[in-house]
């Protein structure tokens, strides 16, 4: 290499680049020539070349360094990692090592070299650290011989020079040292163990979360026991196992466990060189001062071992407690990021930051805690150097009645190096304690069972006494939910549908054909799903795109990835065109296409935040269908579509053509809606299989019958209505089912049906005969003329989440202003400068005195006429006089341990104080960052990914509390060092402050250069954090989906791409690091050098002066070298302030208003008067004058075609879209005008996606204890949730109506077992996003838990859809009898639900275009009357609205 290490500028070097340094190539391999494998050589060249990364060329052929001109780098403009440190080879690597062993033993294993190498070098490194302090003993005892009258001028000159060459041997080995630490361990072992845990992540079971150690109590005194156990939870910072199992806790082990463990193996070296360092030092030691001053100083040592321990154990704990805690946060802020709609519907804002607070404050305790222990252990870091220096140095004293310079000053230089060493052992041992805490959260991780194999293979799908459970790491027990004794087999390549009751157990059905479960007895037959490598998806093509074992799924909850609509239905696979336009066509999204801003190129944010829940539902479809699966396994994908799009994907997706060939297992409430095309039909009662069978032997037997009147669903209209008709008679010809088949028939598919008992018999016949009422326009869906998919194809597609941004250049000085406003302001920080410049003017005080006491001691005083008017007023006229005055021994031993004494308590005290800011900033920048956060404006939350947030609140925090202290701290301290060695050279001669202002500026150059650089790339590393945590927690949410579509691998390489840019960056980071400290420790190194030389060759100089100027220039490479590092550590540390200010300056909602009266609103009148909303300032208007009024107590249906504005409708009542021109009233108050709070509290919604959280059914229902058990257990009643308190003291079964399929069966058989009704108990636990419930459990838990609130005005949006329709009537009709007092909003997606409505708002384009009553809206013959026609269900339609009449 041409490069030049110190001589040519950073910006102008005239050496041709390595060719490894573009951004496209990677770096040699450490198996490459040995000149780069070496690796001191690598850390002279790459950090100097690193810096010149190419962005430009000049005139003259000179490139210009980007991070030098404060150019911003990019991942990219970084070199690749060698194959020994990316993700995929580390993970490689350990699996060939891997056995049954701790994850410790298998780490060491795997980097055994390295770890060898790395001991290797901390070996000769601690011998050289000594070899300086050996050259300034032997240069000392030559300037006591020259005070005698021998010359020595040739040897000191020598040994002055090998002063300098030692230092820079040491700096070498050191640097070295360093770098195999930070590069060759740290990076590799936090990128594998990463690889590791993401790998386990995509072959583990899928818990769903919850313990089982939750016991069951009395419904009395449930609420009281909730409030005691929290208060306990509060008090207690115990590790919850729980938190470990939820998602975010996972996420946490990468985020922060990883990390740990890796930058503590850089260290981990330290405690075995630091004892090869004390057992030189102190044979050394032994060797000047005798046994009798380092048994002396050994005793000091021992007697504060106690003290040591138990501040070391007392830490170590703290931090334990720490790390729990913060799990706990970080689980909290995900949930409360996660339902952040729900939290802002509710105007919850204040009670979750409360909730968020409170965790905060036991963090901060904890913390507080950890920074009081380490405040002693500082005490004793400090303590044990200065007494053992005292009581060696004093005892040697005694003993020989003088000390000699040369025997002072190279013992307390020794000394030194002891502080340093030990300042570093008790924190690297509390941080081993701390990594090992988390190797062993990591290792329990993966050590978890992976998903096994449950199915057996084979050519059908099939069942064969199976029971089945979800998978849990507990043993089954009474409480376990099991599908108990199936025995099925689905017919192959035809439509299966399976029913059921909400909660009896469908989704466990299908998550059986996945192996997504527990096989407890007999076998789940499914034919072996083919593996991403054995698929050749790239050559897919027409004739062989359907593998018929191959498996797709769409999930109860939809699972969509930020990305185009089209990557979503895809997902991988080649662009068949045509294949995909039928797909989008047979999906119904023709004219979503044409209404999203850039087509199928639209941006969908993560979880499909921006599109509505039947888009949502029919993209992942999509998906399904356009895969290659020849076995497609559907959850409910019917229940968020109007009744029109639901029949056209029954006969375009579900039976047409794409679905030839292929076979469809259908979890379904609208068995009627498929039974035309349905062959085989299972119906699933309380965890057993009631009813299976092929459609036509259900026929014969009449069983038929008895599925359609449980689910009391209308029959199917549609074009094979006959042969429906066909198969209804023939089933009820059987007499044993005729008899109250009308009855049970009499209710539909109605949302707020009322109960109509008055029917004649005839009116109920001729429904049972009716016929389709589709008109030719049923192949059009949404109204709109078939658009070509993806037609819209913009040259840039607008990005619905924007990339995280990234500050340029120096960290603004508004960042340090507002951190140290925050810590206590200006006064504080000019108390913080006094006491560390306090501590550093006693430590030149007892050095001053040292010198002193050894001229005191010498026999013989020269004249010191010759000295710099400096030193004769600064140290030579004091000592003269206090010499003559007190010169005995025992007032200079009584005055050096007087000074160390109060240097020990002034060097902890400084660090308390700092401390103290550090809480304070902690505590004001999490209040305002999570004030600013949870009222942010809802586009915002939905444009910015959780991880982005998260990361602000978790990585950048712990730089807030943890790090930034302490590096101002340090930074301070060793600045102060710097000037403190300035001020002792000046003693010495003033001729030597102008090398060190000149080397001071060599240094900064390189500092500067080295801030720039790393500075970017730290910026690089935050947000490279980012991307990881939002893949990890996506594919954690959609694991199920992505195992069953094979697409493991795929996001495996995903995830190692991730890790590997977040690893580059990390890795050129410490690369810079290294950079620094080697150029920083030459000029040191030159500086002693220098200075030895003058003091030989200056005649003048003794040598107890000598020893006083030197012992602080060795220290001169240290101090400056921490002193820039801590610099660009705290610049560094900036960059997490930076990040969180940039967020804790965000808009928030306008909080301002007036005081709702307390009775608001009372009677629940509505008015919209020409409102016009959108979305944002620069986006065209979604609401254009929408004007209509509501009268108290009304209940009103809202109608329209997608995009029509019935959800933007509803935003702009909730004040998430504020009024451009007109005004929105209740009770006649303009609703602008009231504080947002009281207008959110004061209303109610239910959202089609319902939104809960962990904890317990109670903690859902009432999350702040506002109401007694009896509210809560009668709202569970009214939905159906649990029996009613007359039919348990009738010892009726809930199988006599209804079920919700949460009670407890009845099983016909003596003595069989049971599934519990989770919501018999309120404090039965609910899993993160109530994962352990169906999702019609989860809205139906919803909606009691508005019940409670019971809201003067309520909007509904299809609450109910994932319910059986038998419950939904139910629930309506309770909806009805609970709400009869106030006004209902209902956003409807089936008409059925709001035909019976008071009236009916028909809304297109933002408009109204129709609003009167179901029967006036029907007899004019508009809109509404073309929906009804264009229905499905016409017939029944119209015949409800005109008995409403």
């Amino acid at each position: 290499m041409a490069t030049s290490f110190t001589t040519l500028p950073v910006r102008q070097l005239s050496a041709p680049q390595p060719p490894f340094l573009s951004s496209n190539c990677s770096p040699p391999s450490r198996a490459s020539p040995l000149l780069y494998s070496f690796p001191a050589v690598q850390m002279f060249i790459i950090p100097q070349t690193l810096l010149i990364l190419p962005e430009s060329l000049t005139a003259n052929g000179r490139r210009h360094s980007k991070a030098a001109k404060g150019t911003p780098l990019s991942i990219d403009d970084l070199p690749t990692l060698d194959h020994f440190t990316r993700a995929a080879d580390t993970f490689a690597s350990f699996q060939k090592v891997k056995r049954n062993e701790h994850l410790a033993k298998l780490i060491a294993r795997a980097h055994v070299l390295i770890f060898v190498r790395h001991y290797t070098l901390t070996v000769l490194q601690a011998i050289t650290q000594i070899s300086p302090q050996f050259a300034m003993y032997k240069l000392l005892k030559l300037l006591e011989m020259r005070a005698q009258g021998k010359s020595v001028t040739v040897e000191a000159a020598l040994w002055a020079a090998a002063m300098g060459i030692l230092a820079v041997l040491d700096n070498w080995l050191e640097n070295w040292m360093w770098w195999v630490g930070y590069g060759q361990i740290c990076v590799p072992v936090r990128v594998q163990l990463s690889a590791l845990i993401f790998n386990k992540s995509m072959r583990t079971k899928d818990f769903k979360g919850v313990q089982k150690d939750r016991k069951k109590s009395d419904a009395k005194g449930e609420a009281e026991e909730d409030r005691d156990k929290d208060k306990k939870e509060e008090e207690s910072t115990n590790e919850d196992p729980d938190i470990q199992k939820t998602r975010q806790g996972t996420i946490n082990l990468v985020g922060v466990d990883t990390k740990r463990v890796s930058e503590t193996l850089i260290y981990s070296n330290l405690v075995f060189g630091a004892i090869i360092k004390l057992v030189i030092c102190f044979v050394f030691i032994g060797k000047l001062i005798g046994w009798e001053g380092l048994l002396a100083g050994i005793i000091v040592q021992v007697l504060g071992l106690p003290l040591n321990i138990y501040a070391s154990k007392a830490y170590t704990v703290a931090q334990e407690k720490l790390m729990a805690v913060r799990d706990k946060k970080l689980a909290i802020l995900n949930e409360a990021l996660g339902g952040i709609r729900q939290i802002k519907f509710s105007a919850l804002e204040d009670q979750w930051n409360d909730k968020i607070q409170d965790v905060r404050r036991q963090e901060l305790k904890v913390l507080w805690r950890a920074f009081l222990m380490d405040t002693v252990l500082i005490f004793i870091y400090i303590m044990g150097p200065v007494l053992l220096s005292a009581a060696a140095l004093g005892t040697y004293a005694i003993i020989h009645g003088s000390l000699s310079a040369s025997v002072a000053f190279t013992t307390i230089g020794i000394l030194t190096q002891i502080e340093g060493t030990l300042a570093f052992v008790p924190e690297i041992v509390t941080n081993i304690f701390d990594a090992w805490v988390s190797l062993n959260r990591i290792n329990g991780y993966l050590n978890r069972p992976d998903q096994v194999v449950v199915t057996a293979p084979g050519e059908v799908v099939a069942f064969k006494g199976a029971h089945i459970s979800w998978p849990s790491d507990t043993t089954p027990d009474e409480d376990t939910f099991v599908l108990r004794d199936v025995n099925l087999e689905f017919p192959p390549n035809e439509l299966t549908v399976i029913s059921g009751h909400t909660g009896s157990g469908k989704s466990l059905l299908l998550a059986s054909l996945l192996g997504e479960v527990e096989v407890l007895s007999g076998s789940v037959i499914v034919p072996p799903n083919p593996s991403m490598n054995e698929r050749y998806d790239s050559k897919a093509n027409k004739d062989n795109w359907i593998l018929p074992s191959a498996l797709a799924f769409v999930s109860q909850q939809p699972w969509i990835e930020n990305g185009s609509l089209k990557d979503n239905v895809t997902f991988g696979l080649p662009v068949d065109k045509q294949r995909y336009e039928q797909v989008v066509h047979a999906c119904a999204l023709d004219k979503d296409l044409s209404i999203l801003p850039d087509g199928d190129s639209t941006e969908i944010g993560a979880n499909g935040i921006n599109l509505s829940g039947g888009q949502r539902w029919r993209v992942t479809l999509a998906r399904a269908l356009y895969s290659r699966a020849g076995i497609l396994v559907l959850d409910d994908i019917f229940s968020a579509v109007d009744a029109h799009v639901g029949r056209h994907i029954f006969e375009h997706a579900l039976t047409g053509p794409l679905s030839e060939g292929r076979t469809r297992v259908l979890v379904t409430h609208h068995v009627s809606l498929c039974l035309p095309k349905t062959k085989y039909e299972v119906q699933l009662e309380n965890g057993t299989v009631k009813h299976a069978g092929f459609v036509d032997d259900l026929q014969r037997t009449g069983k038929l019958n008895n599925i359609l009147e449980e689910e009391q669903l209308e029959v199917a209209v549609s074009d094979d209505d006959e042969e429906a008709e066909t198969l209804l008679a023939g089933s009820s010809s059987d007499p044993s089912t005729q008899d109250g088949t009308p009855e049970r028939r009499e209710s539909h598919s109605s949302g707020l049906l009322k109960v109509r008992t008055d029917e004649s018999s005839t009116t109920r016949k001729s429904r049972q005969r009716r016929q389709s009422a589709l008109s030719s326009r049923s192949e059009i869906v949404d109204d709109g003329t078939g658009l070509e998919a993806g037609n819209k194809q913009p040259k840039d597609a607008k990005k619905f989440v924007e990339e995280e941004t990234k500050e340029v250049g120096y960290v603004k000085w508004s960042v340090y202003s507002e951190y140290m406003k925050a810590s206590g302001g200006w006064l504080f920080w000019v108390f913080v400068i006094v006491c560390f410049a306090g501590y550093q003017a006693l430590l030149l005080g007892r050095t001053w005195v040292l010198t002193l006491w050894t001229e005191a001691a010498s026999t013989e005083s020269e004249s010191k006429a010759h000295y710099s008017n400096v030193y004769q007023t600064v140290v030579s006229a004091p000592a003269q006089a206090l010499k003559n005055s007190k010169g005995d021994l025992n007032y200079y031993l009584g005055l050096y341990l007087g000074f160390s004494v109060i240097i020990c308590i002034e060097g902890a005290f400084r660090y308390f104080v700092v401390m103290c800011g550090a809480i304070l900033a902690s505590r004001r920048v999490f209040e305002k960052l999570t004030y600013r956060v949870l009222r942010a404006p809802l586009r915002w939350l939905d444009t910015v990914p959780v991880g982005r947030v998260l990361n602000r609140f978790t990585a950048d925090f712990n730089v807030i509390d943890s790090t930034m202290a302490m590096s101002v701290a340090f930074g301070l301290y060793n600045f102060l060092m710097v000037l403190g060695i300035f001020v002792a050279s000046v003693v010495v001669s003033p001729y030597i402050i102008i090398l060190a202002v000149i080397l001071f500026a060599i240094c900064i150059r390189y500092a500067i250069y080295y801030i720039w650089g790393a500075r970017e790339t730290k910026r690089l590393e935050s947000i490279a954090k980012s991307p990881m945590f939002e893949l990890f927690g996506s594919t954690l949410s959609g694991v199920g989906t992505i195992r069953a579509f094979a697409k493991t691998e795929a996001y495996i390489k995903r995830m190692y791409s991730l890790i590997d840019a977040h690893g580059r960056a990390t890795y050129y980071m410490w690369l810079m690091n290294r950079y620094l400290s080697w150029r920083l420790g030459v000029v040191g190194a030159l500086f002693s050098a220098a200075v030895a030389i003058l003091v030989v060759f200056v005649k003048t100089i003794d040598a107890s002066l000598a020893g006083f100027a030197l012992s602080f220039t060795l220290q001169y490479t240290m101090a400056l070298i921490w002193a820039l590092r801590q610099w660009a550590a705290v610049e560094l540390a900036m960059n997490s302030m930076e990040r969180i200010v940039e967020y804790s300056e965000i808009a928030i909602e306008d909080q301002s208003g007036i005081d709702a009266p307390a009775s608001w609103p009372s009677q629940g009148r509505l008015e919209f008067n020409d409102l016009v909303v959108g979305y944002a300032i620069d986006l065209p208007p979604v609401l254009k004058g929408l004007t209509f009024s509501v009268d108290s107590n009304e209940r009103i249906g809202v109608v329209g075609r997608t995009g029509a504005g019935k959800s933007s409708l509803t935003l702009a009542l909730f004040r998430f879209l504020q009024a451009r021109e007109g005004s929105i009233s209740i009770d006649g108050l303009d609703i602008s005008k009231v504080k947002l709070k009281d207008l959110r509290s004061r209303l109610a919604i239910i959202p089609q996606d319902p939104v809960l959280f962990s904890g317990t059914v109670r903690s859902n229902l009432d999350p702040f204890n506002d109401h007694d058990d009896q509210e809560l257990r009668d709202a569970l009643e009214r939905v159906h949730l649990v029996r009613t308190s007359r039919d348990e003291e009738a010892g009726e079964d809930s199988a006599d109506g209804p079920s919700t399929g949460a009670t407890t069966p009845t099983m016909t058989s003596p003595g069989a077992a049971k599934n519990t009704n989770i919501f018999a108990s309120l404090r039965s636990a609910i899993s993160e996003g109530g994962l352990n419930l169906s999702q019609g459990q989860r809205q139906l838990l919803c909606l009691a838990r508005a019940i409670v609130s019971r809201p003067k005005l309520m909007v509904l949006d299809e609450a109910t859809s994932a319910v059986d329709k038998a419950t939904d009537e139910l629930i309506q009709r309770s909806i009805r009898e609970e709400f009869v007092n106030s006004t209902l909003l209902v956003i409807a997606h089936r008409l059925s639900t709001i035909v019976d409505f008071d009236r009916i708002l028909v809304m297109s384009e933002g408009k109204v275009v129709e609003f009167d009553t179901p029967w006036k809206l029907l007899e004019t013959g508009g809109v509404f009357a073309g929906m009804v026609a264009d229905s499905g269900e016409a017939d029944t339609l119209r015949e409800i609205i005109l008995n409403g009449r």
